[in-house]
């Protein structure tokens, strides 16, 4: 795996989506300019106060179907890496962010270059908010120090980040996605911001009222409605509210 820190750039996903390499590449920087998220949002960070981190794999006979999958194993990367920092009640709100209580303290974004029905290369980029204390009008963002009132050192993060992806088995389970999958999305849905709790939901224009039971392999969510039936929607086709 080779790792390569950047000082500034428009977006790591960008720069390895453009990069052409033949093992697993890290890339990563405490100064993007450009971040993106899910949908062609935008990610604002303050340069030097928090990490944008992203890393590019070449598997083996993955199939597209099987894209959701990789989204549980590197949400759960950042759920317990989190975890190990002692930061309070972190949760994955389906499908890309990670919060602590209602505060969004992380992003995640997926790219896949296809060739025919299997995936030739995945890149998968997060921004963690780590010592930024201003937000301007996202009431919803918070970040590390916020939360716990310690000013983090980014070094050490991204370092604890890197670990992790070899100690806890994260990156061969990103090879291999059924090894183990089913105990893996246990662990997800047991960690899933508002599960079993009243929450607002849109699809297209209409909002309606619903309680998340669990998420499918394929990335389906299942809402609890209020005449008592079990719905599965397509993770892109429903937002959750804040």
């Amino acid at each position: 795996m080779n790792i390569i820190k950047l000082d500034a750039i428009e977006s790591t996903n960008d720069y390895l989506k453009s990069a052409v390499f033949n093992n697993t590449q890290v890339a990563y920087t405490y100064n993007q300019f450009k971040g993106k998220g899910q949908r062609g949002n935008k990610w604002m960070s303050e340069p030097g106060k928090n990490l944008a981190f992203s890393i590019k794999i070449y598997p083996k006979n993955i199939d597209i179907k099987d894209q959701f999958k990789i989204n549980v194993i590197f949400s759960l990367l950042i759920l317990n890496t989190l975890k190990a920092l002692q930061i309070p009640d972190i949760k994955i709100k389906f499908p890309n962010d990670i919060m602590s209580g209602n505060k969004k303290i992380c992003g995640i974004l997926i790219e896949l270059k296809v060739k025919g029905s299997e995936i030739d290369n995945i890149i998968i980029g997060f921004g963690l908010n780590v010592n930024q204390e201003n937000f301007g009008e996202l009431t919803n963002a918070s970040s590390l120090k916020l939360i716990s009132n310690l000013n983090y050192d980014l070094d050490g993060i991204s370092n604890l980040f890197i670990q992790n992806l070899t100690r806890h088995n994260y990156l061969n389970k990103l090879f291999n996605l059924n090894l183990g999958f089913d105990k893996t999305l246990e662990h997800y849905n047991q960690n899933l911001y508002g599960l079993n709790s009243n929450s607002i939901f849109q699809k297209n224009k209409s909002r309606f009222t619903g309680k998340i039971k669990s998420i499918t392999s394929s990335g389906g969510i299942n809402i609890l409605k209020k005449d008592g039936r079990v719905q599965t929607y397509n993770f892109d086709e429903i937002k959750m509210m804040y």
